[in-house]
């Protein structure tokens, strides 16, 4: 019998990959998130940006954009606004645009994400 491979947890991924704060707007990167105990969970979620179950489902499209991945710690209301809400009452609400937020492979494939990480 074949094993899964096991998912990183969320601590794993912390260590691995850069963590953001969302405030006023705009994101920060922070360093003070250094585990799962570092927040109130009851008031904000650590989102990643490339989705989980691209990871999963897709590991080879992953590798290609796993440079892109970090960690976005947000009130909980606004994850959740993120998944059920549409691009522009999200943006009128939060005044950021999703796809900073969240990875979408159309914007990824128009180039949206280059501009970002040329500079780096």
């Amino acid at each position: 019998m074949r094993r899964k491979k096991k998912e990183p947890s969320m601590n794993e991924d912390i260590k691995k990959y850069p963590c953001y704060l969302f405030y006023n707007k705009t994101m920060q990167k922070v360093d003070w998130i250094t585990s799962t105990e570092s927040y109130n969970h009851y008031i904000y979620n650590l989102h990643h940006f490339v989705r989980k179950s691209i990871r999963k489902n897709s590991p080879d499209f992953y590798k290609r954009v796993e440079h892109l991945q970090k960690l976005i710690l947000m009130p909980a209301q606004m994850n959740l606004d993120l998944e059920t809400m549409g691009e522009e009452r999200f943006f009128e609400k939060y005044g950021i645009n999703k796809n900073d937020l969240v990875f979408s492979r159309l914007k990824w494939r128009n180039g949206y994400y280059d501009k970002e990480y040329k500079d780096e």
